[in-house]
């Protein structure tokens, strides 16, 4: 009786790492979402661990913010969105230029089952465009995805009432470029290196800043 015992947990424990090896051949680069934390921010499995990755290039209203009056419905409706389509799934990751931010959290485009789902929160308005350089490698797509789901009133835009068409600058005091994270003096020889699809003007260094944009060194020599 305890010899048969012995077998069947063996052949449990060795079923059981089969079943581990066939998982792990099949999801290989791939990572699971333990949970979602809010609408642009995940918990994943990485390399036996747990790893914190922040969505690149869109924010979702707070859900979980320390600060409970800064937490809102919009925000509970887009992590409920992200926790249906991502938690217990498997999901891929592709970086920019920079892989973390200053909190030590994986900055990613997430992709699941070949979609990037930073697209779908934006496609599906659950989330608006926020863009911090150096990580911009799809930003003019994101901007035209938002744009399309405010104009369609999808989402978390459906709500709002229409807003005032804002056309880009095509001037001012300071220039930076979509494929940077420095700003110039808008006279500066180097500022004219910059092709025109890829120039963001701002009229002051606060606004510049705000953006998430630095001094260059050159341009602002101390």
């Amino acid at each position: 009786m305890k010899k048969g015992r012995k077998i069947n947990s063996l052949i449990v424990a060795l079923l059981a790492i089969i079943l581990g090896l066939i998982n792990q051949y099949f999801h290989e680069g791939q990572y699971k979402v333990l949970r979602v934390v809010d609408g642009d921010t995940l918990i994943i499995e990485m390399d036996n661990k747990e790893e914190r990755v922040r969505l690149i290039g869109v924010d979702t209203p707070e859900s979980v913010h320390p600060d409970a009056s800064k937490n809102v419905e919009a925000g509970k409706i887009a992590s409920e969105f992200t926790k249906s389509r991502l938690e217990g799934e498997y999901i891929e990751l592709e970086f920019d230029v920079q892989e973390r931010d200053r909190y030590g959290r994986l900055l990613a485009y997430v992709w699941h089952n070949g979609e990037m789902f930073n697209k779908v929160l934006l496609r599906e308005g659950y989330a608006q465009v926020a863009t911090f350089p150096p990580n911009v490698k799809y930003v003019e797509e994101f901007i035209q995805l938002e744009k399309e789901a405010r104009e369609g009133k999808r989402g978390l835009w459906a709500e709002l009432p229409d807003e005032p068409v804002v056309e880009d600058k095509t001037e001012g005091k300071y220039v930076a470029s979509k494929k940077s994270d420095k700003y110039h003096l808008a006279n500066y020889t180097h500022a004219g290196e910059i092709a025109p699809e890829n120039r963001i003007w701002f009229d002051s260094i606060e606004e510049a800043e705000k953006a998430g944009y630095k001094p260059c060194g050159i341009c602002f020599k101390k």
